[in-house]
């Protein structure tokens, strides 16, 4: 019988206002979303919400995980959760109200004997469970199936989350040590009140980096991307239909395109970047699908496309249907491989990614090409843009050997 994953999150703490913790929206996203999130990717199936009560914003809460191929189950004992964990089954252990990063779940969620995440003990971390003298909780925890089954068999009503804890911690599970400033940093909190939520919130959008590749990208649009964090984050809906927004912009560049209107293509492609720039802004702190990941992907590989093809849309679908001039009908398509050849680049770079910044993309291209197009002189830029971008690569890979300072 195959092993199956499945966690135990706590869902039953209230707020000072009377609502659960688990409920509390941090960047547009309630905090049993995001650990559902988090679980998925590292392979849950099945996650058993440990509850008091279950009211109607939880269960509406449980549907929209269910949606996303999740089981959910409410718990109140240890009966309940015996009922759910079966032979060698593995429990992981979510701290109510915890926020943490993918690669905490992660190294969590490895197979092997029971693990627990800890941290120091310090004024930073007095929102978690103590263990020892010297170290707290750090929220997550992987248990085996027969410490679900000791729970059962103990006489009494105790705390089904706390006392696993207590059983793992009693069997001397392997402990994997988090440093306290981590805490500070906002990448682990308990999130014990609306206050605290929103200063996560603010911090992780002050930490976000400005995500992959490119000068365009990098020097322009992330920036002004952020300038609009705090409104972005503010709901779920953005995520939701920010992808349909932007691929709507990139369908009417090439409509643009295919009409002859090229330099209003290259105008509207520069707000469909910018929607690129600010999906990828909220995948770098919210927990994303794998088909917002895809949608991403797909968007910006036809993005590029519309690159390469660009001039030959514009020409052949203009009033005399004629080949475009050489300069750009040859050379839009050598951009396009060369930006591709940058991303190639980037990605097997490693420890060589300090200046990705400095490579070319196509925000970049287009940003360029707009008042080329507008102003009569795009096949002199169709040439330069290429060789322009051989250059950032060029100066890219000079730097990036260089050693860091010490």
């Amino acid at each position: 019988m195959p092993v199956a994953l499945i966690a135990l999150v706590g869902a039953s703490e209230t707020l000072p206002d009377g609502g659960l913790r688990a409920l509390v929206t941090v960047a547009g996203e309630t905090l049993i979303e995001r650990q559902a999130a988090r679980l998925a990717d590292v392979g849950v199936t099945h996650i058993a919400v440990a509850v008091a009560a279950v009211p109607a914003d939880l269960l509406a809460t449980c549907d929209r995980i269910r949606r996303r191929g999740v089981k959910v189950t409410p718990v109140r004992d240890a009966a309940d959760l015996t009922a759910l964990v079966q032979g060698d089954d593995r429990l992981m252990l979510v701290a109510d109200g915890l926020r943490a990063g993918g690669t905490h779940y992660a190294a969590i969620a490895r197979p092997g004997a029971p693990a627990i995440l800890v941290t120091g003990d310090t004024p930073l971390t007095q929102g978690f469970e103590r263990i020892d003298a010297t170290r707290r909780w750090g929220g997550l925890a992987a248990i085996s199936s027969e410490m679900v089954t000791e729970l059962a068999a103990m006489p009494g009503e105790w705390d089904m989350m706390l006392t696993l804890l207590r059983l793992a911690v009693q069997a001397g599970a392997r402990r994997l040590y988090c440093e306290p400033a981590l805490f500070e940093q906002g990448e682990i909190a308990i999130v014990a009140d609306r206050p605290t939520a929103a200063l996560i919130e603010q911090s992780s959008l002050q930490q976000v980096e400005y995500g992959g590749m490119g000068l365009g990208r990098s020097a322009i649009m992330m920036p002004v991307v952020r300038l609009f964090g705090p409104l972005l984050v503010k709901s779920a809906k953005t995520a939701k239909y920010l992808p349909y927004i932007t691929a709507m912009l990139w369908a009417a560049v090439g409509l643009l395109a295919a009409s002859g209107l090229a330099a209003a293509g290259a105008l509207v492609a520069i707000p469909g970047g910018l929607g690129l720039a600010a999906m990828r802004f909220l995948s770098s702190f919210r927990a994303e699908s794998a088909a917002q990941d895809r949608a991403r992907e797909v968007i910006r590989n036809f993005a590029l496309v519309l690159l390469a093809t660009f001039p030959w849309l514009v020409s052949l679908a203009g009033s005399e249907h004629v080949m475009p001039p050489f300069a750009e009908a040859a050379l839009a398509p050598c951009l396009a491989a060369t930006i591709l050849l940058a991303r190639a680049l980037y990605e097997d770079g490693g420890e060589r990614r300090r200046f990705h910044w400095l490579l070319p993309d196509a925000d970049q291209a287009w940003i360029m090409l707009a008042p080329a197009l507008l102003f009569g002189f795009s096949p002199l830029m169709f040439a330069i843009l290429p060789l322009l971008a051989l250059l950032q690569i060029l100066l890219w890979l000079r730097l990036a050997r260089r050693p860091e300072p010490r």
